[in-house]
């Protein structure tokens, strides 16, 4: 176990840093950076080595594999990590293996350079992760090492872990889950309070670790809508997959996907959180969602939104008894400003009677381009009132028209209906009155 551990850490620092050639190796015992500090090599997993490389790994392990923590010397140390130049290399780095490329920039990357990443756990150095021969060519910073020591740290507590239990299938489930998602945020949750978070996570909700430990409970780092679904009856996390909007410490909210594994941490129950940022790819969707709902010509809403939204406001009204209106409207004489203006100033006139009219109605209303110069008027929580804004309509119609469209009379018709507990019409029936009542009013003129 120890060692697909091993390989899976190397191959997700090849995919997600510039390193091409990974050496991760594991210790029998923790060492600290002193010279009299030893420990030995229990087990090594490579990529990007030759056959040659291997062999001289696989030789110095056979040899007794000793490693020497003085090598972690403080005039080396950038970040967590230890950058050793060439020409400075300390007799305790063995196995040597120098890169058989070669660099072009005297400021960078040279062939002789050493990385080394140590597998913290506690005070001590449990193993490291030896990298070079860089894609950029480029000498490591510490923004560049940060992923890598986070992944390397997380390593470390599954490596103790598979050395410590006989049946690691877990901690191989919980380590595969942490390097396939190393680059998103970790949380780990157990009862009420947040036990690990990751550089990431704490980018992302914007607190500080200190922050981040003592809140309670977690879940108020997520939306109350899903609160619940994050966590079981007793209290305890609940595993699966989930999106929902995170809160940050700012009072901003932002989109997440949550990846959720069960676990045992410290040995006790707890839920592990893979969480990644969707906010732009939901803004993307409302986008698309919103330009399908939306008529192109006059900017209102269309049937689609209409066929799709209908039923749920007449639900709400059936169960809380409010009445809810449906005004069904068109413009008078529009077929003849299309004969003898033209499309192109049938569609000004569309586009103006739509704004008038939504103009006309409070913001809870919603106005939709049902087809054709054919307008619907949602009316939610509206009844015997609505007579005062189908006559306030007419006029600023008439008049609008008197001005803007002197060459033919433009008017509108209006005909609605209205459901209430009473009646409790079907949206069909509602829908059906509402066109009779406005062609009677169109047979008048």
């Amino acid at each position: 176990m120890i060692k697909e551990i091993l390989e899976e850490l190397v191959s997700s620092v090849v995919q997600h840093s510039p390193y091409r050639r990974v050496l991760a190796s594991f210790y029998d015992q923790a060492i600290t950076p002193a010279p009299d500090s030893t420990a030995r090599v229990l087990d090594y997993a490579a990529e990007g080595l030759t056959d040659a490389d291997e062999r001289k790994v696989r030789l110095f392990i056979a040899g007794g594999g000793i490693i020497r923590g003085d090598k972690y010397r403080p005039s080396f140390r950038i970040s967590n990590s230890y950058y050793i130049p060439a020409g400075n290399i300390p007799y305790s780095v063995s196995p040597r293996i120098p890169s058989r490329r070669r660099f072009i920039s005297s400021h960078g990357w040279r062939a002789e350079d050493f990385l080394l990443i140590p597998c913290h756990l506690n005070d001590g150095i449990i193993g490291q992760v030896s990298v070079d021969d860089p894609r950029d060519g480029g000498r490591p910073t510490p923004a560049k090492l940060r992923e890598l020591e986070e992944l390397t740290s997380v390593a470390a507590i599954a490596l103790v872990e598979a050395q410590q239990r006989e049946n690691m299938s877990e901690r191989h489930k919980l380590f595969s889950f942490l390097t396939d998602n190393a680059m998103t945020g970790v949380l780990i949750v157990q009862q009420r309070r947040v036990r690990y978070a990751n550089d990431r996570a704490l980018m992302l909700f914007g607190y500080d670790r200190d922050e981040l430990f003592a809140m309670e409970p977690w879940w108020q780092l997520f939306s109350p809508d899903n609160r619940t679904a994050l966590r079981k009856n007793d209290g305890q996390p609940s595993p699966g997959d989930l999106e929902t909007r995170g809160i940050r410490r700012d009072g901003g909210t932002i989109w997440l996907h949550l990846q959720s594994l069960a676990m045992d941490y410290e040995g006790a129950p707890a839920l592990m959180l893979n969480i990644l940022d969707i906010s732009e790819r939901v803004q993307t969707e409302e986008l698309l969602k919103e330009k399908a709902f939306r008529d192109p010509l006059t900017g209102l809403y269309n049937r689609h939104y209409f066929d799709e939204s209908i039923q749920r406001e007449l639900k709400r009204s059936q169960r809380y008894k409010r009445p809810f209106t449906i005004m069904m409207t068109d413009l008078a004489n529009f077929k003849r400003v299309n004969d003898q203006l033209g499309h192109q100033e049938g569609d000004r006139i569309l586009r103006d009677v739509a704004q008038l009219v939504q103009e006309q109605v409070r913001e809870s209303d919603w106005v939709i381009r049902y087809g054709g110069d054919e307008f619907l008027i949602i009316l939610p929580e509206t009844g015997v009132q609505v007579e005062a804004l189908a006559q306030r309509l007419r006029r600023v119609v008439s008049e609008w028209g008197g001005t803007s469209v002197p060459e033919v009379k433009i008017g509108i018709d209006i005909g609605w209906a209205t459901w209430t507990s009473d009646t409790d019409f079907s949206l069909t029936r509602l829908l059906k009155i509402a066109d009779s009542n406005m062609y009677a009013e169109k047979e008048r003129r």
